[in-house]
């Protein structure tokens, strides 16, 4: 239901805000997204504006705490809520979310920067573990949507009709690569069996239990195509509607090896469909 609320956004071409505030509709440059699934690392540059619900996780820099470093990714999924990962929370708190963002060195007016009001690991997440790697940030108050700033929409069965994803996000380009990057990028990966990964990971301490139901193996055959450190909590995602640039949020980006060189575990949405609806819009809401 809420999703097809977001998706009004578009169609409609107005701002899913009270008409009392809304003198007269406002237009949006809608983007073609049938090709957004080609050639982060061995990525390209996404398109400004291509990923409207992608999020940016703001940490104070140890060496000048007033300072932000982006070093996760999140998604936005309601006018409050962004959906990371919880292993983002394991050393330092985040204290900003930023949305709009596309360029890090270049500000403009279509960011938004907004206060964490709280966080919500996984009552299951554990440090030590790979297992249950999601969270919750509620952002300190609800936000004006656009076309730049709209939730994604939720993956919610265990039904996949598509083995090819988009994965976004401003982290390294190559692996043991320092430096960040400052433009998002978009990489196609595609999902491969359990078995694979369990086979990557095997005698991996955070994967004691092997590679379970809650998380998916995706990767690429083209070496050089993955994601990286600081693409964490960022969303792998598909097309559900090219007209309005919709997109459903399949997988969380979790943990891997080395950048760019086999496979992946990603947290599965669907897995987690009923803690996330109940902790954002239902009766245990934050």
């Amino acid at each position: 239901m809420k999703c097809e609320e977001y998706q009004n956004v578009i169609v409609n071409r107005q701002f899913l805000i009270p008409l009392t505030l809304q003198p007269k509709p406002i237009e949006f440059e809608v983007y073609n997204c049938t090709n957004v699934i080609q050639l982060i690392v061995g990525g390209e540059e996404a398109k400004h504006g291509e990923f409207p619900h992608h999020a940016l996780l703001g940490f104070p820099k140890e060496d000048n705490p007033d300072k932000l470093e982006f070093s996760c990714g999140g998604t936005l999924i309601s006018d409050q809520h962004v959906l990371t990962a919880a292993h983002c929370f394991e050393r330092v708190t985040p204290t900003v979310v930023r949305l709009g963002e596309y360029n890090t060195e270049v500000e403009t007016p279509d960011e938004y920067e907004s206060d964490i009001d709280s966080v919500r690991k996984h009552p299951n997440y554990r440090f030590s573990r790979s297992y249950d790697d999601i969270a919750l940030v509620k952002l300190k108050y609800p936000i004006l949507l656009s076309k730049h700033i709209r939730p994604a929409c939720l993956w919610e069965t265990e039904q996949r009709n598509v083995t090819s994803y988009i994965a976004t996000g401003f982290g390294h380009t190559e692996a043991y690569n320092p430096v960040q990057s400052t433009v998002m990028m978009k990489v196609q990966l595609e999902e491969f069996p359990v078995g694979d990964c369990s086979q990557a990971f095997h005698g991996v301490r955070k994967f004691k239990s092997g590679i379970k139901d809650g998380q998916m193996c995706i990767g690429s055959r083209v070496k050089g195509r993955d994601t990286c450190q600081g693409d964490s909590g960022g969303p792998i995602q598909v097309v559900t509607n090219s007209k309005s640039c919709t997109y459903a949020v399949v997988a969380i980006t979790s943990t891997g090896g080395i950048c760019g060189v086999g496979k992946a575990v990603y947290t599965k949405v669907s897995h987690y469909i009923d803690w996330i609806e109940d902790n954002v819009w239902g009766a245990n809401a934050m």
